[in-house]
């Protein structure tokens, strides 16, 4: 008998919280059933004054592998003639909500990343403040290469942190990036040994912690300020853009020669 995944935990260590994303099946990806909860969990520690600093990883060896393209190729067989839009018109609402939630948290949020973080996993790394990367893992800015429109504020983050031209070089090939590069490109913060990252991830959580809530809090404001005014409505129109793409019949050739590589199981 196959166990229900638990699609998102959270666990409090001290002044720690710890969001896992939970369907390895999946890859961790965004659907209509993680999509919901893990808005939820992270929406709700706005006004947690329990939680000083927040971790968000993945369970089963990695991140998360954005959207869940199974599904979307799934609906394609099942619905010849129709494209994916509703499908990821669907998925988007809540991808747009974790952006939203990650970048509006008073608290820091750290990810800590082992193995895979394509798509929309690799845009929430960037929305957070600091990201810990075990140095094997597979950073993939992949929209492109299914034919989507890169979402979840991928084209916002990546254009603040790695320029126009480096940035479109990395989302128009979506070609793995190395932890190692992308750490000297300025977005993972620490390296660790694979099966590391969240141990490191705590280490830095607890020196966070120790730090001064209300002005940690209003930092990560004036950043915020600084780098994300107007992201709110350029994420509304990546989600357009994408759910375009969705429905194009590029989309439905490339998503299923996807999948038909791929080992991930539909759930």
């Amino acid at each position: 008998m196959s166990q229900t995944p638990a699609y998102v935990r959270l666990e409090r260590q001290g002044s720690v919280v710890i969001v896992t994303m939970d369907n390895p099946a999946t890859m961790n990806g965004m659907d209509d059933q993680m999509g919901p909860r893990l808005a939820r969990a992270l929406e709700g520690l706005a006004g947690d004054e329990s939680a000083r600093v927040v971790i968000l990883t993945g369970a089963g060896g990695n991140f998360s592998g954005g959207g869940n393209l199974k599904r979307a190729a799934a609906f394609l067989q099942e619905n010849p003639g129709q494209g994916a839009g509703k499908i990821f018109g669907n998925y988007l609402q809540y991808v747009v909500r974790v952006a939203l939630a990650l970048t509006g948290l008073p608290q820091p949020v750290i990810s800590a990343v082992e193995g895979a973080a394509s798509g929309a996993g690799l845009a929430w790394m960037a929305a957070s403040d600091l990201v810990v990367a075990a140095d094997d893992a597979r950073l993939v800015p992949g929209f492109l290469k299914v034919g989507l429109v890169p979402g979840a504020g991928a084209t916002w983050h990546l254009t603040h942190l790695f320029g126009p031209a480096l940035s479109a070089e990395m989302l128009y090939l979506g070609d793995t990036v190395s932890p190692q590069r992308a750490q000297e490109l300025g977005l993972v913060s620490r390296l660790a040994l694979p099966g590391g990252a969240l141990d490191a991830a705590r280490e830095l959580a607890g020196e966070l912690a120790r730090g001064p809530r209300q002005a940690l809090a209003a930092t990560k404001r004036l950043l915020g300020q600084a780098v994300r005014q107007g992201l709110a409505p350029h994420l509304e129109d990546e989600r357009r853009g994408v759910m375009i793409a969705a429905d194009d019949k590029e989309f439905a050739l490339r998503v299923q020669r996807f999948v038909s590589k791929s080992g991930l199981k539909e759930k």
